[in-house]
């Protein structure tokens, strides 16, 4: 660890103002530096082995020179007393600055996430304050500029533009692309405060430590993270045996019907795998009408793939002959490696010896198999499975919510084109998955369930170079312990920080549920982009409307006015009850006009005017019913009013609408047939406004980042 002095001497080479340090060894030499000075300073003990001065009780303020000889004494005594191992080279000795707006600046290499900067309120006590920001470097003046007004909202009018300008170019000096934290071998910073008085800025305080040995390619300068996501391309030759194989190896068949290694080449038969299947097996002659094989090594022709459904202990082995027969990509499906005992440690390294040895990749283990609609590969039984290729590609750490997506997907109409259940990771890894699918020409969006992801500074930041959505569904969360940190910018670089810092970063939208993950892919699908926050709502009952409005407000989304314009149109449709302001509220019998319902002419009214960026429509179908001559009618109308829909103007804001039902079995299915009949027609269905109203809010955020770095 650098001593203060050393640190601020670093800080000054790269532009930023420090207090004028002077080292005292002895109670004399302290009272002729302040004696000196001609005014009160700051004393503070200088050693390697300090971090925390104050807690040390190595700190103290407005000393004047006869009292310079006995706080110098106290402050060693101190020290020693409560560090009596620390190396104390004397007290460092400034001239104390004028109070001000105290900012505390920490970076750090991070194991995981590579370089990562930290602003937020500055003093002794910046543990138990407001959590700073946090960034992952380099950051850009643009990045900058969003960190310091979440860290000081208001803190910088238009009369101290000049301060925060100087701040700003601090915040660049260490942690830009041309900071010290990218240059220098320098571990972790801890520069704490910053005192802004006026114009001026000044570091008070400031500690550094040297990067240790072997984390260089950590610290991630554009440079550093080209070559780093270049190896792992590199590492990944022709992947196109992962989704579209022409063979594939089932190592573990079963002749017994109700065995997994039964079921999936039954599945894959008849779903129509376009390519061969080689079924292994020790003794059956034929599975499912193929012929077995007693051996990898025993099939005559080339294979891409395998499966590999066979005791744990037997994995090794296995693999070891399907990389010897020239398979390309293996999928592990047996469980029992790291995730089930620290003992199998052993065996999984054995396991990737043997993908290693080669060029042959492993998906897995622990994972339960692959879906591809282009090369009518199955996941789950075919009747479950789409039948069209289609652009949105799943990852899933489980198997669970990989056939979830297939299944929701075919059922809500989505293009759910490929999923992979990719299980623990072992060799290839979600980063992996993200370079595939971001070269991949037949994938639009992107969507991760994610347990542990072993890299996320790199992911993060490989997402960011990225003009694909990417949707993240995380289960579960972790954080480092806050008592044992070395140093303020340890203690604050959490886990939880820091991944909040790369979805913000890199724009991933994240998501709490599996109905989130689906409406986020259903609002993407149906409207691709979002250009603005600005949400028009339309239905029949005021207080759908103002639940409505209450969401969009915790959310982001904003209701304006209508047009002068839009509210004079509207009023054409004044029957009782109507409201024509945002959000507009219309009976049912409202909705209709010379004997047909209108919907068509309403929404396009609203689409024409400029205040609006998206709109929700909300068609209750109870009210339909109820107003209805019998349910016979009730259901024509439903079906005329959806097909009124249809009609609307493809052009201008995007288009949801919510099919409000009583939770009736007819409705709901009603509800399903819409949805996919209307998507066709670019327009969302939701079982919500809630629901509708958070997808805009997610398309809002996703659409942020690809607008950025320029969409698909």
């Amino acid at each position: 660890m650098k001593t203060e002095i050393e640190s601020k001497s670093l800080l000054a080479r790269y532009g930023i103002a420090t207090t004028n340090p002077r080292l005292a060894t002895s109670t004399a030499e302290a009272a002729a530096i302040i004696a000196q000075a001609g005014r009160p300073c700051a004393m503070k003990i200088v050693s390697p082995n300090i971090v925390h001065k104050v807690a040390a009780g190595g700190v103290r303020l407005s000393v004047e020179t006869n009292a310079a000889a006995e706080t110098f004494t106290a402050i060693m005594e101190a020290c020693r007393a409560s560090s009596p191992d620390a190396a104390l080279d004397g007290v460092l000795i400034e001239e104390m600055v004028a109070p001000g707006l105290e900012v505390f600046v920490g970076a750090r290499v991070d194991p995981q996430y590579g370089t990562v900067l930290l602003l937020g309120p500055g003093g002794s006590n910046v543990e138990q304050g407001q959590k700073p920001t946090a960034a992952l470097a380099p950051v850009t003046p643009e990045m900058v500029d969003r960190m310091i007004a979440a860290a000081f909202p208001g803190a910088f009018d238009a009369d101290n533009t000049a301060a925060r300008e100087t701040l700003k170019r601090y915040v660049l000096a260490i942690g830009g692309e041309d900071g010290l934290m990218l240059k220098e071998r320098i571990g972790e910073l801890d520069v704490n405060p910053i005192i802004i008085n006026g114009s001026g800025a000044i570091a008070v305080d400031a500690v550094a430590s040297v990067l240790p040995e072997g984390m260089d390619e950590r610290r991630m300068s554009h440079a550093e993270l080209a070559a780093a996501l270049d190896r792992r391309r590199a590492r990944l030759g022709n992947f196109s045996a992962l989704f579209d194989p022409t063979s594939i190896a089932f190592v573990g068949a079963s002749t017994q019907k109700e065995k997994l290694g039964y079921r999936v080449i039954r599945n894959m038969l008849d779903f129509g795998f376009k390519g061969q299947i080689y079924p292994i097996h020790p003794s059956a002659e034929e599975i499912c009408g193929l012929k077995a094989y007693k051996s990898v090594a025993d099939i005559p022709g080339p294979v891409e793939r395998a499966y590999v459904a066979v005791a744990n202990r037997q994995v090794p082995d296995v693999l070891r002959t399907c990389r010897e027969k020239g398979v390309r990509v293996a999928q592990v499906l047996t469980a029992g490696f790291s995730e089930y005992s620290p003992d199998s440690g052993d065996l999984e390294q054995r396991m990737l010896n043997e993908v290693r040895a080669g060029d042959m990749r492993m998906v897995g283990p622990n994972c339960m198999g692959t879906f591809s609609a282009s090369a009518r590969l199955p996941l789950t039984a075919p009747q479950y499975c789409p039948s069209e290729p289609g652009s949105i590609t799943f990852f899933a750490q489980s198997g669970t919510f990989a056939i979830d997506a297939i299944i929701r997907g075919r059922v809500m109409g989505l293009p759910v084109g490929r999923v992979l259940s990719c299980g623990n990771c072992a060799d290839l890894d979600l980063l992996d998955y993200l370079l595939y699918a971001e070269r991949d020409p037949a994938t639009k969006i992107v969507a991760f369930y994610i347990e542990t992801l072993d890299e996320p500074g790199l992911f993060f930041r490989a997402v960011q170079q990225m003009k694909k959505p990417v949707i993240i569904l995380r289960g579960g969360t972790t954080d480092q312990g806050l008592t044992a940190a070395a140093s303020h910018t340890a203690a604050l670089a959490t886990d939880q920080t820091l991944w909040k810092a790369g979805l913000d970063q890199s724009g991933v939208l994240q998501v709490d549920t599996m109905d989130q993950l689906m409406d986020a892919l259903l609002v993407l699908t149906a409207h691709g982009r979002l250009d603005g926050n600005r949400l028009g709502i339309f239905g029949s009952g005021g207080g759908v409307s103002v639940t409505s409005a209450d969401t969009a407000a915790r959310v982001g989304m904003n209701i304006p006015q209508l047009s002068h314009e839009t509210r004079e149109r509207f009023k054409r449709f004044g029957v009782p009850g109507t409201s024509v302001s945002n959000p507009v509220d219309i009976p049912v019998w409202g909705f209709r006009e010379n004997g047909r319902y209108i919907l068509e002419e309403i929404i396009n009214i609203f689409k024409s005017d400029t205040n609006i960026d998206t709109i929700i429509v909300y068609i209750s179908m109870n009210g339909i019913l109820d107003f209805a001559v019998d349910e016979e009618d009730g259901w024509r109308q439903l079906n005329e009013i959806c097909g009124s829909l249809t009609q609307v103007n493809r052009d201008g804001p995007a288009l949801s609408v919510v099919l409000r039902g009583s939770g009736d079995k007819s409705q709901d299915d009603f509800l399903r047939e819409q949805r996919v009949k209307l998507l066709s027609h670019g327009i969302a269905v939701f079982s919500s406004t809630t629901r509708a109203v958070l997808a805009q809010s997610m398309l809002m955020r996703a659409s942020q980042r690809t607008q950025e770095n320029g969409s698909v």
